[in-house]
């Protein structure tokens, strides 16, 4: 069973530290790539926010966190969760 948390809680710091660990940035308010580009999700076609961030289990694959993202993601990876 995969263990999830809410990143909600953390602090700014705490997703900076975060998303270094897994290759990515933030500017303070959008989640970057490696090259320093804007991460959008691609669900909904909008830069991800770090207060929005959903990174998803298993994975360092970063969505924003509206329904319509995750339904969608869902959809596609039905075995995630």
């Amino acid at each position: 069973m995969v263990e999830t948390i809410s990143l909600q809680d953390l602090s700014l710091e705490n997703k900076e530290f975060l998303l270094k660990e897994l290759g990515f940035a933030s500017d303070g308010i959008y989640v970057l790539d490696s090259e320093g580009e804007k991460v959008i999700d691609n669900y909904i076609n909008e830069p991800v926010k770090i207060d929005n961030m959903l990174i998803l289990p298993g994975s360092t694959i970063i969505i924003d966190n509206n329904p319509l993202s995750i339904a969608s993601y869902l959809q596609g990876h039905p075995d995630v969760f």
